[in-house]
This record gives structure tokens, sequence and C-alpha cells, in this order.
């Protein structure tokens, strides 16, 4: 009996050790992939939906999002990827297009058309996400709290301390 207690307690205390040495070298894979993190003047300014690198838009999972996607080396692969909020939507049997884009043209918002619904998000982006992986998950990730646009107030986001970037 104390045999198995003494086999049983040396498993743990390996796989404990094991796992301390994986979150380890994984913690750092993260400072390397950190260290490789772009500067700011690598966040490249979006094409917009008339560039040949457009690659369309969807409402992201997490509620008041909405993405845009490109394929700026024109690979065939998405490799950029701006977020913005959403304001407020309306039905597109409530409002045509054309007073859709007035109306966002006014309260300086970008418009996404969807049947049945329109989507009204803020002009500026909120998150700025270079190297997409096939899952659509960045690599490179910059937040701008201000949605003022690229002028050098973004700074780079990580979900590993996330809450630097509320100040």
């Amino acid at each position: 009996m104390r045999f198995a207690q003494i086999v049983i307690f040396v498993f743990f205390a390996q796989t404990h050790f094991l796992i301390f040495v994986f979150e380890s070298e994984g913690q750092l894979f993260l400072k390397e992939d950190l260290m490789q993190v772009s500067t700011l003047d690598d966040i490249p300014k979006e094409p917009g939906w008339r560039d040949s690198a457009y690659r369309g838009w969807e409402v992201l999972s997490i509620p008041g999002l909405i993405s845009t996607y490109y394929d700026l080396d024109l690979d065939g692969k998405l490799d950029y990827m701006v977020t913005r909020k959403i304001v407020r939507k309306a039905s597109s049997e409530e409002i045509d297009m054309a007073r859709a884009i007035e109306l966002a043209e006014y309260d300086r918002q970008a418009v996404y058309f969807s049947n049945p619904v329109i989507y009204f998000a803020s002009k500026y982006p909120l998150f700025y996400c270079k190297g997409l992986d096939y899952r659509k998950n960045c690599r490179n990730i910059w937040v701008d709290i201000s949605e003022d646009g690229l002028n050098g107030n973004e700074e780079v986001y990580t979900l590993g301390s996330p809450m630097q970037n509320t100040n």
C-alpha cells in the first residue's frame, strides 16, 4: 500500500513538473512573439472596400463588433483585419441604401449593408490586426481607444495584459 502511494506521488510530481516546463516554454514563446511585434509604423492604412485587397466583412460573435478583412499581398490568404464598434442598426425595409449612405456620411460613420439589417459603425477602427491565421486569429494587434484613425496614439494590444490599454 505504501509503495502504491509513493508511485502515485511520483507520478503526480512528474506530471506537475512537465506542466510547469511546458508553461515555461509557452511563456518563452510568448515573449519571443511579443518581441517580434511590429512597431506602430507597420500598421497598414485600411485599403477600403473598392481596393482589390478587400475580402469582405462580418459581424463578430462578440456583440457590437464588426470586422473588415483584406488580403494585402494578394496571395489568396487573409492577412489584415480592422474591427469597429457597431453604433446602431437599421432595417433595410425602413431605410434604403442611398439614405443609409447619406446618414453615415452626415454622422461620420461607416455603413455595412446586409439584408435585412444595415449596420452603422464607427468611422475609424478600434482594433487593427496584421497577420491573420486560418482561424482569423491575429498575430499583431493594436488598439486605438480614441478611434481617431492612424495617428500614432495606437498601442500594441496583448491578451496577456489587456488592462494596460484601458487608460
